[in-house]
C-alpha cells in the first residue's frame, strides 16, 4: 500500500500517525516498557506498517502480524494512557484499510477493563487457561517406536516435512490458531524449541508436537492429532512423547496453555497432573474486519 499523506498530516485529526523508525526517539518509553528503543525501531521498520504513535503525547501502540499470519493484525503493546483507547480504534480502522480479516489484542502482559477494548469495538473471542505440572511424573512410554510408527524430529528446510507439518496444522486446529509458514520459521529459530512429527506405519502425518526447552523449565507449545485419528488417544501418546523429550533435556518442571472452551484437552491435561496457573491466564478481544486476505494463503502446494 503506498501512502501518500503528508509527513506529520496524521491520520486522524490529534495527530495519531504512522510510527516511523525514525520517530522513536521522540516516543514517551516508559522506564519499565516491554520494549527498548531498538526493538520498537524494529518493529516500526516491519511491513506492512501497523505501529502509531501520538505526536502531542509521545503514546504509542506497537501493531504487527498474528503468527506471521497476512489476515490477522495483532496489537503488541499499547503505551499512553490518555491517548490509548485513540490508538487502538486507529489500528483497527488501519488494520482495514490494509485488507486485513481480523484485528486482535491478546492480554499478555497488561490486562484492562472489557469496556476499554469495547470503545474500539473490540469484544471478547478467545479465553486462554494456564496449566503447570509442577513435578513431572514418570508418564507410560508413548509406544509408538514399537508399533511401527515413525518419529522425526523437523528440519523445516526438508520441503516434505514442511508441507506435512503446515498441513497437519491447519487440519488440527482452529482457524485463529493456525501457523503461518513464517511463524513456524520463526518459532523453529528459538533456542531450545524442537518439533516432532509423529507419523503412521503407512507414512501418513498422525500429529507433531513443539517443545522449549530451558534446563529445568519446560514448555509444551504444541500438541496436534490428525482430526480423522483423534478419539484413539493418540493425544495422550503424544502428551507423553513430549514430557519424556521435555525430561531427557533436565525439565522438573513444564508448562502449557490451551483454550478454555477446550474442554477435551484440559480433562487430559488435569488427568496426568497438570493443574490451573489462573494469574497467568489471559483473554483475546478481537473485531471482524472486511479484508480480503485469503485465509488459506499460506496452505502450502502439494
Amino acid at each position: 500500500m503506498t501512502e501518500t499523506r503528508a509527513a506529520g498530516s496524521g491520520l486522524v485529526p490529534g495527530g495519531i500517525d504512522i510510527l516511523q523508525p525514525g520517530d522513536v526517539e521522540n516516543l514517551r518509553v516508559p522506564w519499565d516498557a516491554r520494549y527498548s528503543r531498538s526493538e520498537i525501531e524494529e518493529l516500526a521498520a516491519q511491513e506492512p506498517p501497523l505501529s502509531l504513535w501520538n505526536r502531542r503525547s509521545g503514546g504509542f501502540l506497537l501493531g504487527g502480524q498474528w503468527r506471521h499470519r497476512t489476515e490477522i493484525a495483532n496489537v503488541i503493546d499499547i503505551s499512553g494512557p490518555s491517548i490509548a483507547v485513540e490508538l487502538l480504534t486507529t489500528f483497527v480502522q488501519r488494520a482495514e484499510q490494509l485488507g486485513f480479516q481480523l484485528a486482535i489484542v491478546a492480554e499478555y502482559a497488561e490486562r484492562r477493563r472489557e469496556s476499554f477494548y469495547a470503545a474500539a469495538g473490540l469484544a471478547p473471542i478467545e479465553d486462554i487457561v494456564v496449566y503447570e505440572l509442577g513435578r513431572v511424573p514418570q508418564l507410560a512410554a508413548s509406544g509408538f517406536d514399537d508399533e511401527g510408527y515413525f518419529v522425526t524430529v523437523v528440519d523445516l528446510r526438508e520441503r516434505e516435512q514442511r508441507s506435512a507439518l503446515l498441513t497437519l496444522d491447519h487440519r488440527a486446529f482452529p482457524w485463529l490458531w493456525w501457523n503461518s509458514a513464517g511463524e513456524f520459521d520463526n518459532y523453529g529459530s528459538v533456542p531450545g524449541v524442537e518439533i516432532v512429527l509423529v507419523r503412521r506405519p503407512d507414512g501418513a502425518p498422525l500429529g507433531y508436537i513443539g517443545t522449549t526447552s530451558l534446563g529445568s523449565w519446560g514448555h509444551l507449545d504444541r500438541i496436534a492429532v490428525d482430526p480423522a485419528a483423534q478419539g484413539q488417544g493418540f493425544g495422550r501418546r503424544l502428551l507423553a512423547l513430549a514430557i519424556e523429550r521435555l525430561q531427557a533435556d533436565g525439565a522438573r518442571r513444564v508448562a502449557l496453555s490451551t483454550q478454555a472452551s477446550n474442554r477435551v484437552s484440559r480433562a487430559l491435561y488435569e488427568s496426568v497432573g497438570f493443574r490451573r496457573s489462573r494469574s497467568h491466564d489471559y483473554r483475546i478481544y478481537g473485531r471482524e474486519l472486511t479484508g480480503q486476505h485469503a485465509r488459506d494463503d499460506e496452505l502450502p502446494t502439494p
